[in-house]
């Protein structure tokens, strides 16, 4: 029998190799080195030291993408301004060649601009870097005048961005693009076209570079055709490079709100035509007009220009009194000059004395107070009179005795300035307050859903009642000693042109289309609707006048619409002298033998479409001279030619349905000899 092997019953152990030691060692060690420098991440992202925290940067980036601006439109919507993108040339002045010739002539036959002008943008900035690094450097010193120490002056920060011309033509940018000259960029940059500016720059208004509104429409609907900016952010590497884009990291702009004006740029193009052609005619200064829709309260029309003229002088002041000369009536506009867009619109800021175009108004508040009837007749002592206070009134149309409504037709100051005697002081100054003459126009805060006004609009000037006189009540009748705008002088005029209901009210006046759907515009009633349908058809014997006046001259043809008006003329006033010059004796405050002649109609009678007033700044001395200075003279026939057109164009029906209507109404040459002289101040 075999034994079995014998058995070890002691435990076996391997034996480590210094090979397994070296590497237990090392794994150990790098775990070590892992924890030590995961310490140091969290030391460096928790609490860094203050040196690293000047330069630590978020590792997300934001690149922001321009929204676009909403499209200003006219109330017909067509395009008055709106925004198209494209590049613009920046050069970062470090990295643009030194010398810079050969650069410079490279830049320009690539984007088409002056040697001169780049050269006049790039090179102060490399010389005023190469003085900084100097400074940087401490190559550059300067002595302290007190202590005569000699110091490094602080280094300044270099200069890396120096934008170059305009946006380029897309040819251009692919040129530019080509050259690959170091330093030269492109940026995509916003461009504000406006195509209705030619017709109405200061109402469109102009934007910055930022593309936020300046002026105008611009500055008015910022709030609503301004875009919002979309963002896309994104983790960055060290070197800047995009790593990865989370999810909603991206969000599109905002596109900004389009947004309609009431103005009518075909209506604006006739206004401007016939405007410069009474302006023309009159050798005037300046002109002013604007139409209104009366039943909406839309400004369909705003025109304002002024005329160079070589003969008109400043005031002069160390001799107020010489005559003979024209003066500079119109206050400089620097800003319209160099950019048409900031120009003042006097439509809205420059007051000026209304004349007898105010005259309706006074006449309607004494009527409705029961203080005159039309039929009642007044002395107006052949032209001439003598208040009891002892000034002298006189009238252009002279007569012995008018009716209170032929007062109105003929405008008669003398009858104006006795019946008007009787209302009171507080119910004069209220009645002129009433319809909105020494307030502005637009809300300062407007409502919901509306927008504020164009900047800069004047409320007029009324005189307070603490400050109101017996002058004042006989100035004020005929249209003195009250300051309006025209804008002020149509939205008062509306209270005549409203018919049924809403007669004797006056709407909100708008720059915007009104919307349709949108809520109802607050009025406010300013007279009953009788008196203002009574002031409505006495007016229509002045532009019956004035028809006859120009079928007479055969400068106009027949008018194929009917309409009622009112003319006016009154002296320019100089305003208060420069400090240290006193007013001699005998001096008005008048610019003598200057005027501003105006005429305000709406029609067609039976049923106003619109509402039009034409102010016509200093008709030449020749006008003067001949006396043919009048508002129904130089405004009246720009109103009426204004007028036919823009009521055509509207598809308005005409009054007189062919020419024997016209002339059965009494519109023909022969009734000439049988019509009153009419109004013509």
């Amino acid at each position: 029998m075999i034994a079995p092997p014998a058995t070890n019953t002691s435990r076996w152990r391997p034996t480590r190799s210094r090979a397994d030691c070296c590497a237990a060692a090392t794994v150990f060690g790098i775990a070590a080195f892992l924890v030590v420098m995961l310490g140091r991440v969290a030391q460096l992202q928790l609490r860094p030291s203050e040196d690293l925290r000047q330069h630590l940067n978020d590792r997300v980036s934001v690149v922001r993408e321009p929204g676009v601006r909403g499209e200003i439109l006219d109330r017909r919507g067509r395009l008055a301004a709106g925004t198209r993108f494209g590049y613009r040339i920046f050069v970062d002045p470090t990295r643009f060649p030194v010398p810079p010739d050969e650069a410079l002539i490279k830049l320009a036959d690539a984007s088409g601009l002056p040697m001169s002008y780049l050269a006049s943008r790039l090179v102060p900035t490399i010389a005023e870097n190469e003085r900084r690094a100097a400074m940087a450097a401490g190559e550059v010193t300067r002595v302290d005048p007190e202590t005569n120490a000699v110091y490094s002056p602080k280094p300044l920060p270099l200069s890396r961005y120096r934008t170059i011309g305009d946006v380029l033509e897309d040819w251009r940018v692919d040129s530019v693009r080509a050259a690959k000259i170091p330093g030269v960029y492109l940026e995509l940059r916003g461009v504000r076209e406006t195509p209705g500016s030619a017709l109405a720059a200061s109402i469109i208004g102009k934007v910055g570079v930022d593309h936020a509104g300046l002026a105008g429409a611009e500055l008015m609907l910022d709030n609503a055709v301004s875009p919002t900016p979309g963002r896309l952010s994104y983790v960055r590497d060290a070197f800047s490079h995009p790593l990865w884009i989370e999810q909603g990291a991206y969000v599109p702009p905002t596109r900004g709100r389009d947004v309609r004006l009431s103005i009518d740029l075909e209506l604006q193009r006739m206004a401007i035509e016939e405007l410069e052609r009474g302006l023309v005619d009159a050798d005037a200064a300046g002109g002013r007009l604007v139409m209104l829709d009366p039943l909406t309260g839309e400004i369909v029309a705003m025109v304002d220009l002024v005329r160079d003229l070589p003969d008109a002088v400043p005031f002069d002041w160390n001799n107020p009194l010489a005559t003979g000369r024209r003066y500079i009536t119109i206050r400089p506009d620097p800003n319209g000059r160099a950019h048409p867009e900031l120009a003042r619109n006097r439509c809205i800021e420059d007051v000026y004395e209304p004349g007898s175009t105010f005259k309706p108004f006074m006449w309607a508040v004494t009527t409705e107070l029961g203080l005159a009837d039309p039929g009642e007749v007044i002395d107006t002592g052949g032209g001439n009179w003598y208040t009891a206070y002892g000034r002298h009134v006189a009238d252009v149309v002279k007569k012995d005795r008018q009716t209170w409504a032929e007062v109105l037709i003929n405008s008669s100051n003398i009858g104006m300035a006795k019946v008007t005697r009787r209302m009171s002081d507080e119910q004069m100054r209220g009645a002129v307050v009433r319809f909105g003459f020494g307030s502005r126009v637009f809300p300062d805060k407007p409502e919901p859903g509306q927008f504020r006004g164009l900047p800069g609009e004047s409320p007029g000037i009324v005189t307070s009642l603490k400050s109101w006189s017996k002058y004042t009540q006989t100035s004020v009748a005929m249209g003195h000693e009250v300051a309006v705008t025209p804008i002020q002088m149509v939205r008062a005029y509306s209270a005549f042109a409203r018919t049924g209901d809403a007669a004797g009210t006056i709407p909100p006046v708008r720059l915007v289309a009104r919307d349709i759907d949108g809520p109802t515009d607050r009025v406010v009633r300013v007279l009953p609707s009788t008196i203002a349908n009574l002031t409505r058809e006495t007016m229509r014997g002045v532009a019956h006048n004035l028809d006859l006046r120009l079928a007479r001259s055969k400068e106009e043809p027949l008018p194929k619409y009917d309409l009622f008006a009112k003319s006016g003329t009154a002296e320019i006033p100089i305003g208060p002298a420069p400090k240290g010059i006193k007013k001699p004796r005998g001096f008005k405050g008048y610019y003598p033998n200057q005027y501003n002649a105006s005429f305000i109609a709406a029609g067609p009678s039976e049923s106003p479409r619109l509402v039009c007033i034409v102010v016509i700044d200093d008709p030449g001395p020749d006008r003067v001279r001949r006396r043919l200075h009048y508002g129904s003279q130089t405004a009246g026939p720009v109103v009426r030619r204004v007028m036919e057109r823009s009521l055509a164009y509207l598809g308005v029906p005409p009054s007189f349905a062919s020419e024997a209507d016209a002339v059965a109404q009494g519109h023909t040459p022969a009734e000439v000899r049988t019509a009153s002289a009419g109004s013509q101040r």
